[in-house]
């Protein structure tokens, strides 16, 4: 029995060093912000994508995604509070990357949309992502469904016990 209480605590310690390590890499990661630096043609944006959060990223595909969506909308689709998505959205609007309307019967809704420069990093942006998503599947692949249905069963279960 404690052999195989050792066991369990080994691949414990395994799965949360992983984890941990995911983790890390996805707040602290500089790779979107490097490989856009990389692909960037225009001027402007290399001097605005260092001073772009992920989140922001984030927020510019969803604007592009849904043209002439509402904060509170944005908030909903990221999981993010609308106070979090207002700060962001006000940086991208000063940096022109996203206009914002109102329509004249009710000035109390906004509704965000792209500008020209915000569509063409919302579009690099989404080249990294697909880039990153067939190196995922790649992945995937090389796994057998029963054995990638027992990874997503455990890391469900796991992500309830939070």
């Amino acid at each position: 029995m404690s052999d195989m209480n050792d066991d369990l605590l080994q691949l414990k310690n395994r799965i949360e060093k992983s984890m941990y390590r995911i983790l890390v890499s996805e707040t602290e990661d500089d790779s979107d912000r490097l490989w856009l630096m990389e692909r960037i043609s225009d001027d402007r944006l290399k001097r605005l994508l260092p001073r772009l959060s992920v989140s922001s990223l984030h927020v510019l595909d969803v604007i592009n995604t849904h043209d002439g969506i509402k904060g509170i909308d944005i908030a909903r689709e990221m999981g993010l509070t609308k106070g979090a998505v207002s700060k962001i959205t006000r940086k991208l609007l000063e940096q022109g990357l996203i206009r914002k309307t109102q329509l004249p019967d009710n000035l109390k809704e906004i509704y965000f949309s792209m500008t020209p420069l915000g569509a063409e990093l919302a579009e690099l942006h989404r080249l990294f992502h697909q880039e990153q998503d067939q190196k995922a599947m790649e992945l995937l692949a090389s796994f057998d469904a029963a054995s990638l249905e027992i990874v997503a069963d455990f890391l469900e279960k796991l992500a309830s016990l939070r």
